[in-house]
């Protein structure tokens, strides 16, 4: 008579025949990994949602600052969500600091 081979039959077994610590290994393991594949799924997906719903520009991309000249030659800093500042001289940022002797 011939028995067909059944995987989980064999997978039951070998799981019933191996040690405790093992058994305990295969419990964690195997929820853990449905519970991590089912978070990268739905990341992808909601990722994909996100850049569906998102407005695009022209360039596809949008600058986080700029800086531009006006009419009257006054330098400002556009920064995205905000309106235009005229840049301060008078207190320059903390990273140009060291260098402004370099500069002159």
């Amino acid at each position: 008579m011939h028995q067909s081979y059944s995987v989980w039959a064999d997978l039951l077994d070998k799981f019933h025949t191996s040690s405790d610590p093992v058994q305990a290994l295969w419990l964690a393991a195997v929820p853990t990994l449905v519970l991590g594949v089912t978070w990268l799924v739905m990341r992808g997906l909601r990722d994909i949602v996100v850049a569906m719903r998102r407005p695009r520009s022209e360039s596809g991309r949008l600058p986080v600052y700029d800086v531009v000249q006006d009419q009257d030659g006054q330098w400002q800093v556009i920064r995205h969500g905000r309106a235009p500042k005229p840049l301060d001289w008078r207190n320059p940022p903390p990273e140009l600091l060291g260098q402004v002797d370099e500069l002159d």
